[in-house]
């Protein structure tokens, strides 16, 4: 009788644990409740953070590259619901804003972090402290400080994925498969840096590292799952008597919510790893 490979059974045995004791140790209270929470926060924030990271961006190549990299990535994008003419005004708007304004911005976009250490504080066995709202805007700053180099290597690669998307057929699997892995990284090291820096507590690196590029892959793939949304020919202001900007905003809103869904099961994942790690030890 051939017996499994030791290496392997004990890999299985560990993701079992692991898996089970992510779904054991949610808390008893309502967990899209703060997720729709953090959502909330996000409506306030997300824009100006990414205002703040476009003009920083732009003080270091200059506007007239951030722009004109913005444009070519978004030529790729489905042209349906108005997507790359908000994002073109979104990047021109961005690098166009005084110091005075990216100063002001930091300040809404501060209030995301609050959100998120909120959530994450319903999540955590650490007790709440008195300063929650605080320690999570200024927990958000690094990610807001290294927003520029990661919007810089996403553009970089606009010129080589976009073409990929408008050729089709077998150039499009590829400019996906490119996009996967450079939103991938991307969104991977974002959510390790709030994961250490926004969330309650400490969790160990390797716990970290694990939790966010597996959290990071499954946000990749949604993100682009996002963008064949974009590409359905459906209407988003039918539910809303034909009200366009009531539909583009409930459409937006409710993936933001998905993606926040996402981001809190990855924090678990987080500190059940942690324990995991920490027991073998």
């Amino acid at each position: 009788m051939q017996t499994e490979d030791p290496p392997r059974a004990g890999a299985r045995r560990v993701a079992r644990t692991v898996v089970t004791g992510l779904g054991r140790s949610f808390p008893g209270s309502d967990f899209a409740l703060w997720a729709a929470g953090a959502t909330f926060f996000g409506l306030i924030g997300l824009v100006p953070a990414t205002m703040v990271s476009l003009w920083l961006a732009a003080l270091l190549v200059g506007p007239d590259v951030v722009v004109a990299r913005v444009d070519i990535a978004v030529t790729g994008l489905p042209p349906g619901h108005g997507t790359p003419t908000a994002l073109h005004t979104l990047a021109t708007t961005a690098v166009g804003m005084t110091w005075v304004q990216a100063l002001v911005a930091v300040f809404p976009a501060s209030l995301y972090g609050e959100g998120l250490r909120r959530a994450f504080g319903q999540l955590s066995p650490v007790e709440g402290d008195r300063f929650t709202g605080w320690r999570g805007r200024l927990g958000l700053l690094p990610l807001i400080a290294v927003g520029p180099g990661l919007v810089l290597a996403l553009l970089a690669g606009a010129p080589l994925v976009a073409p990929l998307y408008d050729a089709g057929g077998g150039s499009l699997v590829l400019g996906v498969v490119i996009a996967f892995h450079v939103v991938f990284v991307l969104v991977s090291v974002a959510l390790v840096l709030v994961y250490r820096f926004v969330a309650p507590g400490r969790t160990g690196t390797r716990a970290l590292l694990l939790a966010g590029f597996g959290t990071g892959s499954v946000m990749s793939g949604f993100l682009q799952g996002f963008l064949l949304f974009l590409a359905i020919p459906v209407e988003w202001s039918l539910p809303f008597g034909g009200l366009p900007v009531f539909g583009a905003v409930t459409a937006l809103v409710l993936w933001l919510y998905l993606l926040h869904l996402i981001v809190l099961v990855g924090y678990r994942l987080a500190l059940v790893l942690d324990d995991q790690i920490g027991s073998r030890g």
